[in-house]
């Protein structure tokens, strides 16, 4: 259980990283369309249990992770993100790289956000628009990697 929720919290920080705009004049504006906020409703196909994780994308190409893995409180994680065709990748604030890149798909007029791990075996999240809680917002900031659980995840 705890190696899945790793799973789910390195797919959400990639996936917050990766949405950058691109500087490609003939292609879509992709950045436009996956800057929002957004909640995680599934996860490798089943309903996430025992956590929460959303995530904001901004048009700056900056990211903000809010999870609640395994304790009572949100941790807040904060970073960069880039897009290049459909694939997210990102650095967190402290330097820290995602440790895998995302394939990522918007669907449902652009309101349900899929994220793949390209990682083996691969894991899929599923986000849908939402707005995000401002209790939520208020979580504690944390370094990304500074607890041995996410230098695992990452």
């Amino acid at each position: 259980m705890k190696k899945h929720l790793y799973h789910l919290l390195v797919f959400s920080l990639l996936g917050i990283f990766a949405a950058s705009c691109s500087d490609d004049d003939d292609a879509p504006n992709i950045q436009s369309e996956i800057v929002g906020e957004w909640r995680l409703t599934s996860w490798s196909e089943s309903a996430p249990e025992g956590f929460e994780v959303y995530v904001e994308f901004t048009s700056a190409a900056t990211f903000g992770l809010y999870q609640k893995v395994e304790t009572s409180d949100y941790t807040r994680y904060t970073g960069r993100y880039s897009i290049d065709g459909t694939r997210l990748t990102g650095v967190y604030d402290d330097g820290e790289s995602w440790g895998s890149g995302y394939d990522f798909e918007l669907t449902n007029d652009g309101n349900t956000l899929t994220m793949t791990a390209r990682t083996e075996p691969a894991e899929t999240s599923v986000y849908s628009r939402t707005t995000i809680p401002d209790d939520v917002r208020d979580a504690r900031t944390s370094r990304a990697g500074s607890s041995p659980e996410m230098k695992r995840m990452l």
